[in-house]
Order: structure tokens, then C-alpha cells, then sequence
């Protein structure tokens, strides 16, 4: 029976990871840092580690895990494929399908952080009983998320909502 979902919030210097019942109740939340080293390639088998121990110390079977959301820094395309993250080196990269790789689990979800941020804010937290919402975040970029009719804008190319990728010079 699936009781457990994670939530991965992969930053430019730390990734944030939450266990979530399948109701949304978070269960336990926590840090690890992101290695941008070798092209960031270390950032998903450090995730995956991290998940693996957690499992391990609460007694998680993975046949418990209804699936892993990862909202990363960058477009995304399909909710799967990162179309280029700066922050962490990353060029045209399946993440869904390497943390499939890596963890077993096979329903793997990704989307821009910014994104996920503004979806989760609908679902759990200060934009609950709205449809649409505008979101800005700040971290160790500047981001922006869109949620129209409960859905996330992602544009054509994955970036929609991306303010921080503008182009100012014209503007001013």
C-alpha cells in the first residue's frame, strides 16, 4: 500500500527534502548540500542516498512510496527532462528517469522549483481555495511560478514564469 511521497527541493547550495503522507502531512523534512562539482553530477545519487537512509531509519519498504517530486532550478520538459540548470551544471538532463535509476521508484516527477512552490502554496498553504496564483521566489536565483486553473503555465520551452531569466537591457 503506498503511504509515502518525497519532495525534493534541489537548490544552487542545498537541497531541502520532505517525506509527505500521501495526504500531504509532512512527516519529516531535512538538508543536504548540493555538490555543483563535476558538472552536479553527484546532486542526484546524493538525493538518492539521502532517501534511501531515511527509509532505512523509519522502516520504509519502497513498495510504500507512491513517488518522488523533485522541483528543480531550471525549465523542465515533460516532467522529466531538465532543459539546462545553471546553478547546478547541468545541461539537457532526464532526472526522472536517473532517479528511477537510482531509487527503484518508478513515478518521478519534475518541474521547476518555482513552479512546485506556487502548486504546493494552491494545494497546502497561503493560495489554498484559489485556482490561479502568481508566484515569486528567492533563493540563490530569482524565480517565478504560474498556476492558472490549478494547473502550472510551464510555457513552450519549460521556463514559463522564469523572471529571472528576462532579458532587462531593453527594458530600461
Amino acid at each position: 500500500m503506498k503511504k509515502y511521497a518525497f519532495g525534493v527541493d534541489v537548490g544552487g547550495t542545498t537541497v531541502k527534502i520532505g517525506l509527505f503522507s500521501v495526504d500531504g502531512a509532512l512527516e519529516s523534512s531535512w538538508e543536504i548540500p548540493t555538490r555543483r562539482e563535476d558538472g552536479g553530477t553527484w546532486s542526484l545519487r546524493d538525493i538518492a542516498a539521502s532517501l534511501y537512509a531515511e527509509c532505512q531509519n523509519r522502516g520504509i519498504e519502497k513498495n510504500e512510496i507512491s513517488g518522488i517530486g523533485l522541483g528543480v532550478p531550471g525549465a523542465v520538459l515533460d516532467d522529466r527532462i531538465v532543459n539546462r540548470c545553471v546553478n547546478l551544471g547541468w545541461g539537457v538532463v532526464n532526472v526522472a528517469e536517473e532517479m528511477e535509476r537510482l531509487t527503484g521508484v518508478s513515478n518521478i516527477k519534475a518541474a521547476n522549483d518555482a513552479n512546485v512552490a506556487a502548486l504546493g502554496e494552491i494545494w497546502q498553504g497561503g493560495g489554498k481555495g484559489y485556482r490561479n496564483m502568481v508566484m515569486l521566489t528567492l533563493g540563490t536565483g530569482v524565480g517565478g511560478g504560474v498556476i492558472l486553473d490549478g494547473k502550472i503555465v510551464s510555457g513552450a520551452f519549460g521556463a514559463g514564469g522564469e523572471i529571472g531569466h528576462f532579458r532587462m537591457s531593453n527594458l530600461v
